[in-house]
């Protein structure tokens, strides 16, 4: 079966953090459609331990009116590797730096309306310096036990997505 066929694209709008488009695609048995697509930018994130602990983020997010547990992690910005994304972020949210980390994998974040990619690694944490955090960041760094984070992730208490993928995935490591 061959691929489906773009023949045109509209932008229906823009923001800061994404585009949010439609195209008419041709099906491989000659019909058409309209597709809707949300174009967001990659993202990077790492797990970090430092002396027995994770070191997560707990970031207030505005669309829940809650504070969620998180791994640091934020848009990749051109001409930065994954990587090097992923270390950017650990230390400009946490303070905490580290020298190299191991990639726990790369998957698409919803393909059913965007190819957004997101990196998620691993690494041994130092600390070294205070945050940097952006305007509109409310962060509150935590360091928790590995196993107390294990037993939040269990009881479904660690709900955000890359989070979770990245603690799941983290187990080899440990």
């Amino acid at each position: 079966m061959s691929r489906w066929k773009k023949k045109n694209s509209r932008e229906l709008a823009r923001s800061t953090l994404f585009t949010f488009k439609e195209e008419d695609i041709v099906l491989p048995d000659g019909s058409e459609m309209t597709y809707t697509l949300l174009d967001l930018p990659d993202f990077a994130g790492c797990l970090s331990v430092h002396d027995g602990d994770f070191i997560l983020v707990s970031n207030y997010r505005y669309p829940l009116d809650k504070r969620v547990l998180e791994i640091p992690a934020g848009f990749i910005e051109e001409d930065e590797s994954p990587e090097e994304t992923a270390k950017r972020e650990l230390e400009e949210e946490t303070g905490y730096k580290i020298e190299s980390c191991e990639k726990l994998c790369e998957y698409n974040t919803i393909g059913g309306l965007s190819d957004q990619k997101g990196h998620l690694f691993f690494g041994r944490a130092e600390l070294k310096g205070e945050p940097t955090h952006e305007k509109g960041e409310d962060l509150k760094i935590i360091s928790m036990p590995i196993d107390d984070i294990y037993e939040k992730l269990e009881k479904r208490e660690i709900t955000h997505p890359h989070t979770q993928i990245a603690l799941y995935r983290a187990k080899d490591f440990l």
